[in-house]
């Protein structure tokens, strides 16, 4: 009896693994597999996180600055739009970085609902190893205090530029301030073909002035109690 139990529990979890690791969607394409690693959180998906700050930075550039390739004055009109709630997110995704958000809403630990989950290991990890103190201990404090809300967060970037040479700092902004608001989009409504520019993976460093993206090393983990953002 006691046999014929424990196979049935056995076919039950491998039956729940493979129901799970079906419901993991995968990258077909990386474009950007030649360019410095973005994060080192051993999530398993570090690759994805890493193209997905570069398909970011793509879109961004694209949309802001598709002549100059500036990637700073980007961002900056990246974040402003994003401040004064002008994101205009239809007019701004690309089919790859469509399909680079279907894998990461597959992974339950990043969410919190439609946000970003910030304690969660991956997200805690990008936090503590931002380069910018200050910024990284207001994510901390907002965090600890459970308010922390990218409407709260994002006008202290307009003091900073950190965020154009420290990939941690810029994947925090990538997943909190772009992808996490793709739950808001009808994809249904919008043709993503429209919003595909000619700026190539290469291009992403052009006239970036002092702004050139280098692999970071994670930093020792900390005994404190905090997170996140850009």
């Amino acid at each position: 009896m006691n046999t014929r139990i424990f196979k049935i529990a056995l076919v039950l979890v491998i039956a729940l693994n493979v129901s799970c690791k079906k419901s993991e969607a995968k990258l077909s394409e990386f474009k950007y597999a030649d360019q410095p690693d973005a994060v080192t959180c051993n999530s398993g998906y570090d690759a994805v996180i890493k193209e997905a700050l570069y398909a970011f930075e793509k879109d961004i550039l694209t949309k802001y600055d598709q002549k100059g390739q500036n990637k700073l004055k980007a961002y900056r009109a990246y974040i402003n739009n994003s401040i004064s709630n002008r994101i205009n997110l239809e007019a701004t995704i690309t089919p790859h970085s469509k399909a680079i958000y279907d894998v990461l809403k597959s992974k339950p630990e990043l969410w919190d609902g439609t946000h970003l989950n910030y304690t969660s290991p991956v997200v805690t990890c990008i936090i503590d190893n931002i380069k910018d103190k200050k910024l990284q201990q207001s994510l901390v404090s907002l965090i600890s205090t459970n308010s922390m809300r990218s409407e709260l967060f994002t006008p202290a970037l307009r003091s900073s530029s950190s965020y154009a040479r420290d990939t941690y700092l810029a994947t925090f902004l990538a997943l909190d301030l772009y992808y996490s608001k793709f739950n808001t989009v009808d994809f249904s409504k919008v043709n993503l073909s429209n919003n595909i520019g000619e700026v190539l993976p290469g291009d992403l460093d052009k006239k970036a002035t002092n702004a050139t993206i280098t692999p970071n090393t994670p930093a020792k983990k900390d005994d404190h109690a905090g997170h996140n953002h850009d």
